[in-house]
């Protein structure tokens, strides 16, 4: 198949709508010369109507290819197996980068030309290619349950393809070299392994649904499910935090690699001795996205049970609990250079949680 990505215009609408003629934006700074007071709130500041966004006029709608192949055999009993090759190939992506910046610490080569705005064009490109194997139990009295394992790549130099925003890691270190920004993708997950089972009763011969008096009040009607989610970690970048030469907009730049190996260490997620701060007058040759973040672990289990009062009239009752195991695993990592928490995890998941839901039907 052969996709567009229609839906790309609205969040460009909605930051073209922010620019002039269509509104004023400033950033007003409280200093002893200049306090801000409520009797003037709203000073009048020179360059308040600067654009700081603008688009290709000649942008082009991104295209997407996907193909698969899939083989399925059943095994005995109620298994299924299935293997899949999936790919993807991405043109025509949106590319957020800063127009005639230059690395800090360098020289302007054009005083004139105008700086402080984000360009947004569409000519980047991306590539995914999966394997995925799949082990499937068929409902059978009740039971149904599924085990899916994807290993996967993806590549792209397009990474405000999926959020085109105003600043942040979509936009490109380097503006007169876009293609330095090819590397993994920000979604790329290289493991994924996603197991889920449901069992109900009141299904088949020997169901609660089927059976009278008691027996039958207690064991009918019950749903136990869960579902269970693990792989390897998201990529990211290194930060290093300085204005951009020309803009005085503090961008996505990276550091510098030393030489030293980067495989974690000691807790991190990567060896603060192997980056450093980039020349002067040079961007950082550290590559987009090579670090790879904490694995992901989640198990959810739901219990649900349906009261038939009458022909008429309901209850459902339902218990849902996400992190049923309480297990604690890291979600983010600092990845800003220079700082005394570079490469460490810098966010958990959430505790268990558990939801009890009444619900009356009629």
């Amino acid at each position: 198949g052969v996709y567009r990505t229609s839906g790309q215009y609205l969040p460009i609408d909605e930051i073209l709508s922010q620019q002039s003629p269509l509104s004023t934006s400033s950033t007003v700074a409280n200093s002893k010369e200049t306090p801000l007071t409520l009797a003037n709130g709203f000073p009048v500041i020179s360059g308040a109507d600067a654009n700081t966004f603008a688009v290709d006029p000649d942008l082009r709608l991104g295209t997407s290819q996907s193909w698969q192949v899939m083989a399925q055999r059943d095994l005995w009993g109620f298994l299924t197996a299935t293997a899949s090759y999936l790919g993807t190939r991405g043109d025509h992506l949106l590319q957020e980068f800063l127009p005639n910046t230059y690395a800090p610490g360098a020289a302007t080569t054009c005083a004139s030309c105008p700086v402080g705005f984000i360009y947004l064009t569409s000519g980047g490109r991306s590539v995914r290619n999966a394997a995925q194997w799949q082990l499937r139990w068929r409902l059978h009295r009740g039971f149904a349950a599924s085990v899916q394992y994807t290993l996967a790549s993806a590549r792209d130099n397009a990474a405000a393809f999926t959020n085109v925003s105003l600043g942040g890691s979509a936009v490109a270190q380097n503006w007169l070299d876009l293609d330095a920004e090819m590397g993994r993708s920000s979604f790329d997950q290289r493991h994924q392994m996603v197991a889920t089972f449901q069992y109900t009763t009141g299904v088949g011969l020997g169901g609660g649904g089927l059976m009278d008096g008691t027996r039958g009040r207690i064991l009918g009607g019950w749903t136990v499910a869960g579902s269970l989610n693990t792989g390897s970690g998201m990529p990211f970048s290194p930060i290093y935090l300085v204005p951009v030469g020309g803009s005085g907009v503090t961008g996505a730049l990276r550091p510098s690699l030393t030489g030293t190996s980067a495989t974690p260490i000691n807790g991190y997620y990567l060896n603060p001795d192997a980056y450093t701060a980039p020349a002067a007058g040079q961007y950082g040759n550290a590559p987009r996205n090579a670090l790879t973040g904490p694995a992901p672990f989640s198990f959810d289990m739901s219990v649900a049970r349906t009261f038939q009062w009458t022909p008429r009239l309901t209850l459902d009752w339902r218990l849902d609990s996400t992190n049923v195991l309480n297990i604690q695993t890291y979600t983010g990592v600092n990845a800003v250079f220079g700082g005394t928490q570079f490469g460490l995890p810098s966010q958990v998941n959430t505790p268990r949680r558990i939801v009890s839901t009444l619900r009356l039907r009629f």
